[in-house]
Formats: structure tokens, C-alpha cells, sequence
């Protein structure tokens, strides 16, 4: 039997921000499995951009049955960034969990495991601490995406990311505020863009754990757009605001840069052909 982690700092509060828009039926399957973890002394912060499906019923029940549920609702669409902002005034925890909202945590032992982590390394400048995940595709097939540190994470971040999970990550509040929150004029990437100025710009230091933590959801139909020409133009509006942000440190990887400028621009165009 696999024992589980002792909490050795319980009175810590977290705060699980989620951010939602017109997912009503894949929230409560977000908000039950955060509702199932262990460690218990957590707030959920669910941030609505403003749904226009049943979302707000969807939260009456959840906080009516559980006091630690806050619900948040914008009067308009603000977008993701703006949103995952809103959660970060409103939360009270001295550490902040992201969860997006069509995806599942499935490590009961998530938030006891990483406030553990924090606390054994609070001696060293550590900002994120995550995990690999368990995709689950349209068909419900599932495979396991196991991370491992990089030798040079710097890099794979200028180049993009997909290495730190957003739904995985916990990390303290007074490091948002300090690394600026989530940039609102980001126009695609707003997780990553903030992963990159935390690891990149302010030298936090990330530690992956070995569990898989999170059952993240994939969607092929909603990557696929009736406008493909401006996704598209977001997408490179993106690319070129993080290079603006990060072009010294693109100057010292040069391999990162060009992954950018090139590579990565090629296969943004070739989705939309």
C-alpha cells in the first residue's frame, strides 16, 4: 500500500483558481475532483467570463453546498488573462493552484504533495512546482506525458513550452504579484507567457514531480476555427510579443530564436492552410 504524504504545513491555504467560459458540464467535473483532495484547508475561486450557458446555475449548487467555493462572474468577456487575474484578487491563500476548467485532477494527494515540496525547499528560490499528465483524447484514449527536467529549461521555454501543465502547477501568490500576473494584451499563450517570465526574466526555479497529477482533456474540434485567418493572426501577434519581451535572452539562445522566427511561425501558418 502506497502511503500517503503527511501534511506537514496543512495550515498553509491554497487557493485553486479556475477560470471558466460556456463549460458548464465539464466544470463539475473539475470542481468534484478538486473537491476530492485530501489536503483540505483549500478555497476554489472559479472566475466566469461572462458564459452564456448555464454556468452561473452550475455555481449556485456548488457554493451553496460548499462555503470554501467563490464565484466570481465578469459582466463581460475580458478574456482568459483578465480572468485568471480576477481569481488572483479574489483569493486569500498564501499558495495558488491553476485549474482549467475541462480538466481533472486524479492524485488525490495533488496539493498535499506540492505544498510539502514548497515547504522542504523554501531555503531556494523555487516558483512552480508540476507535473506530467494523462491525456485523454476525443476517442477517450488515454497516454501518459511523463515531464522531466531539461537540461535547459530556459530555452524550451523561449522556444514554447509544452513542459509545465498549467492545471498541474502550484506556486506561491507573492510570486504572481511579484512576476506581474497574467499579461492581458497576450493574445494566445497567456500560461506559458507567464511560466516564461517567472523561469526566464526572474530565475525562479521549476521542480517537476514524478506523478502524474492531472487528467488533461483534448478537444479537436475546438482547435479548429470558423475564422482561421485571424486565429491565425493572433497566433503570430503572440509570437511576436513574447519575442519583444525575452530578446535578449533570445540573444544568448540563439537556437530559441530561430525556433521562434522560423519553425515555430511555419507550423503556426501551416494549421490554418
Amino acid at each position: 500500500m502506497t502511503q500517503r504524504p503527511t501534511d506537514i504545513s496543512a495550515q498553509k491555504l491554497v487557493s485553486v483558481n479556475v477560470t471558466t467560459y460556456n463549460r458548464a458540464p465539464l466544470l463539475r467535473r473539475c470542481l468534484d475532483s478538486i473537491l476530492q483532495q485530501h489536503y483540505s484547508n483549500f478555497e476554489i475561486i472559479v472566475v466566469d467570463d461572462c458564459s452564456p450557458d448555464n454556468t452561473a446555475e452550475v455555481m449556485k449548487d456548488y457554493c451553496t453546498s460548499d462555503n470554501r467555493i467563490k464565484y466570481i462572474r465578469h459582466e463581460q468577456n475580458k478574456g482568459n488573462a483578465a480572468a485568471r487575474n480576477t481569481a488572483l484578487q479574489h483569493g486569500t491563500g498564501e499558495y495558488v493552484a491553476f485549474m482549467d476548467d475541462d480538466d481533472a485532477w486524479i492524485d488525490q494527494d495533488k496539493l498535499s504533495k506540492q505544498v510539502n515540496i514548497f515547504e522542504a525547499h523554501s531555503h531556494q528560490k523555487l516558483g512552480i512546482v508540476c507535473s506530467g499528465v494523462k491525456v485523454i483524447d476525443e476517442n477517450n484514449a488515454e497516454t501518459i506525458k511523463r515531464e522531466r527536467m531539461p537540461k535547459d529549461l530556459v530555452s524550451v521555454l523561449l522556444k514554447g513550452n509544452g513542459i509545465i501543465h498549467n492545471s498541474t502547477v502550484l506556486t506561491r501568490r507573492e510570486i504572481i504579484v511579484r512576476v506581474g500576473g497574467f499579461d492581458e494584451k497576450m493574445p494566445r499563450g497567456v500560461d506559458s507567457d507567464f511560466f516564461r517570465r517567472l523561469v526566464v526574466k526572474y530565475k525562479y526555479k521549476v521542480y517537476i514531480m514524478d506523478d502524474i497529477t492531472t487528467a488533461y482533456y483534448e478537444h479537436g474540434s475546438e482547435r479548429m476555427t470558423t475564422n482561421k485567418e485571424k486565429a491565425a493572426a493572433k497566433t503570430l501577434q503572440a509570437n511576436a510579443r513574447v519575442i519583444r519581451k525575452h530578446f535578449f535572452a533570445y540573444l544568448t539562445h540563439p537556437s530559441a530564436l530561430f525556433n521562434r522566427v522560423f519553425t515555430r511561425t511555419k507550423k503556426i501558418l501551416s494549421y490554418y492552410k
